[in-house]
This record gives structure tokens, sequence and C-alpha cells, in this order.
């Protein structure tokens, strides 16, 4: 679309309408000096009102495509599409009223149809599939009883007493034992004050880097806590166990326990109760910023990222970074394991 010089237009005459009125159609094609072409359409109704069309090639294979709607009395309505040579898909339509008034939307996907922007999801919607998970879940097995019997190479802290990795942590617990007493918590609530803006991550309002950035972050939180040889008989803290979700679902077979030691490193486990599979989760605490990265098993590129303040709330928004090219919204659900649980009890 780069570098268009030339323009072209013809009239193609006057068609008759239903109605008996005139429309003026006007159509043209144009290629620019590097290869990109152009094409578009126009007709204009008796009353004045116009419809448009365009579609445009670049050199390089960029796709873009524009529509409109102009009213004889000057509303105007938009909506265009581009598709970039490497997949990536940009989309936005707005209106304008007569009187100057408008009204804009637009959302961009990357090339494996991961959105550049994280969906707003309100505190009781999030209550609401948290509730719903609550209820449906049937693991309670899970990280009690002859479980880790089952499980050989399981994470377990030495010295835990029976049940202690269901153990909910508070942020005053947390907070103490990992050195934040006099640090505000910071909470990570992604669409709404982690948001993306024109190729960039923002919290509160400060900006974060790029979404590549924001993902290598992450990234290098994650392994600078898998690197760490963190002995299990060192000092543990349970943060508890969550069922893993996304935010519009109301069940989970997979459950994740996690327990953090004074370093900032993150260990625990990932279960698929499901497939009967549980890896090893390894990660830290960036100290910094508070956040929470990890990964799982020996899948180093897959991120679950969060905050130490989410993780003393009953639902804890997350991301689950799948690579540099694609982020989803999930939600860690904190799990209470009832006191009559068939199978609760010690680990062995």
């Amino acid at each position: 679309m780069h570098g268009l010089s030339a323009s072209s237009n013809r009239s193609a005459g006057q068609l008759q309408s239903g109605g008996g009125g005139n429309f003026d159609v006007n159509t043209g094609t144009a290629e620019g000096p590097r290869g990109g072409q152009a094409a578009g359409i126009a007709v204009t109704g008796p009353g004045g009102n116009t419809a448009g069309r365009a579609v445009g090639v670049g050199s390089e294979g960029g796709v873009a495509a524009a529509g409109g709607v102009k009213g004889a009395g000057g509303a105007a309505a938009g909506r265009a599409v581009g598709v970039g040579p490497g997949g990536q898909v940009g989309a936005v339509g707005g209106v304008r009223g007569p009187e100057g008034g408008a009204a804009v939307r637009g959302v961009t996907a990357g090339p494996r149809g991961a959105a550049a922007g994280f969906a707003r999801v309100s505190p009781s919607g999030r209550y609401v599939a948290g509730a719903a998970v609550r209820t449906n879940y049937s693991h309670w097995g899970v990280y009690g009883r002859g479980w880790y019997a089952q499980y050989p190479g399981a994470w377990l802290a030495a010295g835990w007493a029976a049940g202690a990795a269901w153990n909910a942590c508070t942020w005053n617990s947390a907070s103490a034992y990992c050195g934040y007493s006099d640090e505000p918590p910071v909470y990570y609530d992604y669409g709404n004050n982690v948001t993306y803006e024109d190729g960039n991550v923002y919290v509160n309002g400060d900006d974060a880097g790029t979404s590549e950035q924001y993902y290598d972050q992450a990234d290098q939180i994650a392994a600078a806590g898998a690197a760490v040889p963190a002995s299990p008989d060192s000092d543990w803290l349970p943060l508890g166990v969550f069922a893993f979700t996304k935010p519009d679902q109301t069940t989970s077979d997979i459950s994740i326990q996690l327990a953090v030691n004074k370093e900032g490193v993150i260990r625990g486990n990932y279960t698929d109760s499901a497939t009967k599979q549980n890896q090893v989760v390894q990660g830290s605490i960036d100290k910094k910023t508070q956040r929470v990265a990890f990964t799982v098993g020996d899948n180093k590129t897959s991120v679950i990222e969060t905050g130490l303040y989410n993780l003393t709330k009953e639902e804890a928004p997350c991301l689950l970074h799948i690579g540099k090219d694609q982020t989803e919204q999930w939600l860690l659900v904190r799990l209470k394991q009832p006191q009559d649980a068939p199978t609760a009890g010690a680990a062995p």
C-alpha cells in the first residue's frame, strides 16, 4: 500500500433503482511503484447518501479492507480490517454523528489468534466462576494420604504437617515471610489495571514494555527460580491449592499446589486428574514487581504468571503465555479441602 502515486476513477453510468431513483456508481483501481494494488467502489443514492468500499494488497502480502457509509445529513459509519503478511489481524469500527459525536472500537490479533490485549473480567464474574468450579471440583484426594506414594516424583516439602499443602495463605503471612511488610501489595488484574495499547503492556499506567518483552520478563522470572537448587528440607511457606481454569469455565481437572521459600523460589505440583499425570512446578517471585511466574515439568516455553497478592485471594487472575506469540487469560481458584475428604491426611 505504501507509495501509491496513481489513481483512477471512471463513471459506471446511471443505474435505475427499484423506486425509479438514480444511483451514481464509481469504481477504480491503482497500482503503486512497489507492486501494491488498490481497488474501490462508491455508490451515491439520489438522496445524497454514499456507501463505499476499498481493498488494498501491499507488495509484501499485507491486505487491508475498508468500508463506510455517509448520510446526506453528515452522519458517518466506517469499518476497516487489515491482515499483515505474517498473519496479524487488526480491525477498527467507528460511528460519527452529524454534530461531531463519535464512538470507536477495535481489536488486534496475532498470527496464531492471540488477542493483542486483555479482556476485562469483572470481580463478580470471577466470583461466579470460582463458586462453580469449587462446587464441581471432586479431586480432594490430591496431596493427601497415599497420594505421594502414587506419584514418587512429586514435590514435597519435608516436615510439613498433615494437610499443610492445602493451607491458604493471607497477604499478612506472605508479605511478612517474603519481605514485603513495608510494601503495598500489587494486584495484577488483566484487562483492568494491566492493559495492552499500541504494542505495549501497561501495569497501573506504567509502561512494562512490549508484549514480547513482557513475556521475556515472565520467562526470566520462572527460569531464575528453576535454576536454583531449592532443597525440600528448607523452610517453605504453603501458598495453597488452586484449580486452574479459564474464566468462563465451571469445571477443572487441573490442580496446582504452590509453596515459596525465603529466597522467593516457587515449587509445587501441577496435577491433571483426568490423565492421572503430575509434573513439578518451578519458578520464583520477582522481588521488585511481586510478579510470580513458573513453568510446569519439562516445558520451559509455556509460562504461567500472576502476582503474589493474587495468590492470597479466593480467585486469582493469571496469564498463560504459550511462547512469545500467544497469551491466554486463566483463573486460579483457591480450594479449601473439606474436613471429611475421604482420602485427606498426611503424606507418607
